[in-house]
């Protein structure tokens, strides 16, 4: 027998969880409720594809170099653009390749991103990933660091509605692709709430 029972009171978040299967088990769950709003971009494409998102927290500039150099290299991926949170080791980074979901979820999968970002599309409604481009609470918005180059840069067709939002967003000149999908429209933006300091 299983029951899960999950409500709101005030500004907490309550879950129940009560599990019989030859082992009785009780779980109960008390969080604080996100209190502030913050904007993200979606990983999603007009076409229904994603671009590459990863969402690293805890490793060093290095660390995260290294593995991105790895992954161009073992996926044929193209160049992937930096960002810095507010901490040393907190790092967005953003290749505009497109991907149908399940070749873009095998892709950040084998990455050292944070595991609920990984998993994300597979539990979010609208199956996408969401990087954060607004501030967070006493948090600024995340800071253009570098962009990583790759020999395969242009071999797939990549997203021209995120690479004019981030020149437009970050202040960044990354030219036109030659296999771009002209979609020119406006990146699919998410609101969501979370905790003023994290």
């Amino acid at each position: 027998m299983n029951f899960y029972q999950k409500f709101s009171l005030g500004k907490y978040s309550f879950s129940f969880r009560f599990t019989t299967n030859k082992v009785f088990s009780v779980q109960f769950l008390a969080t604080k409720k996100p209190d502030k709003v913050t904007y993200g971009m979606t990983s999603r494409c007009k076409d229904g594809k994603h671009v590459i998102f990863l969402d690293y927290d805890g490793l060093t500039k290095e660390e995260v170099f290294e593995e991105i150099s790895f992954l161009q290299g073992y996926f044929e991926l193209g160049n992937f653009y930096i960002f810095q949170n507010d901490s040393e080791e907190s790092f967005h980074a953003i290749c505009l390749d497109k991907f149908p979901l399940y070749e873009a979820i095998e892709i950040v999968s084998q990455t050292s991103a944070d595991r609920g970002f990984k998993k994300a599309p597979l539990y979010f409604k609208k199956r996408r990933w969401v990087l954060r481009v607004a501030k967070k609470g006493e948090r600024n918005k995340p800071v253009y660091l570098d962009v990583i180059r790759s020999k395969f840069d242009e071999l797939k067709e990549s997203s021209t509605a995120h690479r004019l939002f981030m020149n437009s967003n970050y202040n960044l000149k990354i030219p036109s692709k030659i296999l771009e999908d002209c979609f020119d429209e406006d990146v699919e933006f998410c609101e969501y709430n979370t905790a003023s300091k994290c």
